[in-house]
């Protein structure tokens, strides 16, 4: 019978090849308990995506929030990944009130409205991604300012690459997080584009939005990047590579992210070889 930990890292590769490959990279004494992180987030991410009414989203959600204190007393519930997410907070800082912070940012998952502007998109990217990134890193013991601001500019890139790939799947689901005053200022019509389905090219100002959140992104990225080399290459922040990687291949088709290999699951293999390069220097 496999134990939590096991569950925890085939739920991860399942779900998240990318966190996946930077977890497996990690130095051994750290790596199930970011395998417990990322499955919790997973199991978080889900709901947003399989649930059709909010209100079960809403009640999936709080079962969490109530079940948290028993994790951090030991007495998590007889669920694999609060099994396995319990044993972690039981040896790593990491602060309940930064979780329940991270659960109640997720409720904006079930809301099916676009943000109204580019400040709220930003603000749910840092409390999400972000504070994933914060809390990977205090598996780690990096509580630092330099890795915090890294954690900070690096989870907003990550969660707006993840957007950008997403946009033909949220179209499928009806959905959008597209920021009303961006797609505003390049006259690109969003309900034009979830009424009748991408068309072989892309319709007005949607290259022109991408392009700006493209820009948002490396502009985090090159802020993540200002930290020093000891922080830059913890495993968790490996993430920029993958980051970087993904910006490439997006450039490669005009921004036009209909155009990207939405079958491929995770890294390249370049890409991949690219984080490994960077987790050997890093223990060199």
């Amino acid at each position: 019978m496999k134990n939590a930990f096991d569950y925890c890292i085939e739920l991860v590769r399942d779900r998240d090849r990318d966190r996946y490959w930077c977890a497996m990279l990690a130095p051994a004494a750290y790596r199930n308990d970011l395998f417990a992180l990322y499955a919790f987030n997973a199991e978080i991410a889900e709901i947003g995506i399989s649930v059709s009414e909010p209100l079960i989203g809403q009640m999936r959600l709080r079962w969490w929030l109530d079940v948290l204190p028993g994790i951090y007393a030991g007495s998590p519930p007889q669920q694999p990944v609060a099994v396995a997410l319990s044993q972690t907070v039981g040896r790593r800082p990491l602060a309940q009130q930064r979780i329940e912070q991270f659960l109640e940012a997720r409720q904006r998952d079930l809301d099916p409205a676009p943000p109204p502007h580019m400040r709220a998109l930003l603000a749910y990217a840092d409390a999400t991604s972000g504070a994933l990134l914060e809390l990977s890193l205090a598996v780690m013991d990096k509580t630092d300012p330099a890795s915090l601001h890294a954690a900070h500019h690096l989870g907003i890139a990550w969660m707006l690459t993840g957007l950008i790939r997403s946009i033909p799947h949220q179209l499928q689901r009806g959905r959008s997080q597209l920021p009303t005053d961006l797609c505003a200022k390049h006259g690109f019509n969003r309900q034009a584009l979830h009424d009748h389905g991408y068309q072989g090219k892309p319709p007005p100002g949607f290259i022109e939005v991408v392009a700006d959140l493209k820009a948002e992104i490396f502009d985090n990225l090159a802020r993540a990047g200002s930290t020093p080399e000891a922080a830059a290459y913890a495993s968790p922040l490996l993430l920029k590579r993958l980051a970087q990687g993904y910006m490439d291949e997006l450039t490669r088709v005009n921004n036009d992210p209909f155009q990207l290999n939405h079958q491929r699951r995770g890294p390249r293999l370049r890409d991949m070889i690219r984080i490994t390069w960077a987790s050997l220097i890093a223990s060199s």
